[in-house]
């Protein structure tokens, strides 16, 4: 049986039965329901302009959806990459990009389950000693360079150890002296 391309209705029916779906994946990456509307619209995009690349059977659902979603993280990293600079350059501008109503980003923050997400966020939060939630409140939140980090004397410091060992920080560099072994 000979390979169904991917066109544009095939494409569209993608479109129907998976922007939902994709809609939630970039939401909860992103934790901003505009931002998710933005990629979803985005990723089907390219994969209109790149559906002659598509390299299985276009009449294969789940093969479509996967290839999409390939897409889809693609768009994410270079959004992250790229958004913190074009939002401060409309800004900036003074541009004011269009929003959704209140109740749109409702919805769409229930679909995603941020609330609940929220919630388990601010537990595990609340579990962490205190040193621990500054270096995730610097490093996270307040988006800072290991190298800016403030003491209590204004100076920049190092994070915390437990957040290096705990992945939230490089580890310091390791000697390379040669000790003795026992």
């Amino acid at each position: 049986m000979a390979r169904s391309r991917l066109d544009a209705d095939r494409l569209a029916a993608a479109y129907e039965r998976d922007a939902r779906r994709l809609l939630v994946f970039f939401t909860r990456r992103t934790y901003d329901a505009q931002l998710a509307v933005d990629l979803v619209g985005e990723t089907y995009a390219r994969a209109f302009e790149l559906r002659r690349r598509f390299a299985g059977d276009g009449r294969d659902a789940d093969g479509v959806a996967a290839w999409v979603f390939g897409i889809a993280r693609n768009v994410l990293h270079e959004e992250l990459r790229r958004g913190a600079i074009e939002r401060r350059a409309l800004r900036r501008a003074g541009v004011q990009a269009p929003t959704l109503a209140a109740e749109e980003l409702v919805r769409i923050e229930e679909l995603a389950s941020l609330g609940e997400l929220n919630a388990a966020v601010a537990g595990a939060l609340a579990d962490l000693a205190a040193e621990q939630r500054d270096a995730v409140r610097l490093r996270v939140v307040e988006e800072l360079d290991y190298a800016r980090w403030p003491t209590a004397s204004g100076s920049a410091s190092r994070p915390p150890a437990r957040a290096s060992r705990a992945g939230c920080a490089p580890s310091p560099p390791r000697s390379t002296a040669s000790t003795p072994r026992r």
